[in-house]
């Protein structure tokens, strides 16, 4: 009985999730009859069991399951009974299966959910559909946020769904009296991810700009990030660009070193942009000094943060 079983298969774990909360509300089953399981922490039978018990003062209980992919390793005897479950699901109960992976074709569990349940495939959300999932993500919980908060918290968060969802949660605590959510209060309450600060920090450095230079530098220390860490970052990222700058004398478009380096078109943009801005001899300049400063640290010469700060006030 298809209606008993629903298989939500993604490869985004917050999709996924979101997407079972979701149904879990449709379904308007009482919080104490939802149980979620992981095969890889559960006994298979506690939870065939637990499948096969009547609800506790409700019509209906739902059951979570992760890593059902686990059924492909188990005996013959124990797989016959998980499908004689799925051939005669109790009707009281209503499974929600969690697939981070799609199984192959080949795979016994695989046939088994394709026969036995309602599958779905939740999508990849296409980067211009962000803002309206913030959007609503803010408006489920009745509260408002500009449009200029929204594009502010996706460049802070880098497009990641978890750390999209915890910043949100902050910023709806912080907010809690006006339910309205501006750019400054993105602004002082979220933190710009380490690689969107060292990369911003090296055009600054690479344009001279020494103010942006040493509030980006006093902003990642005051955040307990280790100079010797910075100073890496900033190393590879002038290393990108001097590859940047060979791969473009030798014809390669936007598209393709986006492909070479294995990053978005929006970063490769920006990449063969600011690559164009500074010579090469600048760039292996400040990577020969670099080198030197890397060195100087690790022998004990200098304290890694007054050497990196010295640098960046000297550049």
């Amino acid at each position: 009985m298809k209606e008993s079983t629903y298989v939500f298969q993604s490869s985004n774990e917050y999709l996924l999730g979101h997407k079972i909360e979701e149904k879990i509300k449709a379904l308007d089953v009482d919080p104490f009859n939802v149980m979620k399981y992981d095969l890889l922490e559960s006994k298979q039978e506690d939870v065939l069991e637990d499948m096969m018990t009547i609800p506790f003062f409700s019509e209906k209980k739902v059951i979570v399951i992760k890593n059902i992919q686990l059924l492909d390793k188990v005996d013959g005897d124990t797989f016959q009974n998980w499908q004689s479950y799925f051939e005669n699901p109790n009707p009281d109960v209503i499974v929600l299966i969690e697939l981070l992976e799609t199984l192959p074709k080949s795979s016994p569990t695989q046939n088994l959910l394709m026969k036995y349940g309602f599958v779905e495939t939740i999508e990849e959300m296409k980067r211009e559909e962000y803002p309206h999932f913030v959007k609503h993500l803010f408006k489920k919980y009745q509260y408002e946020i500009t449009n200029e908060a929204v594009s502010t918290l996706l460049d802070r968060t880098n497009y990641d769904f978890q750390l999209l969802s915890q910043e949100a949660e902050k910023l709806m605590l912080f907010s809690y009296d006006s339910k309205e959510v501006q750019e400054k209060d993105v602004i002082l309450l979220v933190s710009r991810n380490l690689e969107e600060n060292i990369f911003e920090l090296t055009n600054a450095l690479l344009a001279k700009d020494q103010e942006k230079t040493i509030e980006i530098f006093y902003d990642l220390v005051a955040r307990n990030e280790d100079p010797l860490r910075i100073l890496n970052f900033i190393v590879n990222k002038i290393r990108e660009m001097i590859h940047t700058k060979l791969l473009i004398e030798k014809g390669y478009r936007q598209d393709e070193i986006a492909s070479h380096f294995n990053i978005k078109s929006g970063r490769a943009y920006y990449l063969v942009k600011n690559s164009e801005k500074v010579t090469l001899a600048s760039l292996e300049a400040h990577l020969k000094k670099l080198s030197k400063l890397d060195y100087d640290i690790k022998s004990g010469r200098i304290d890694k943060k007054l050497g990196l700060e010295l640098y960046l006030l000297g550049a």
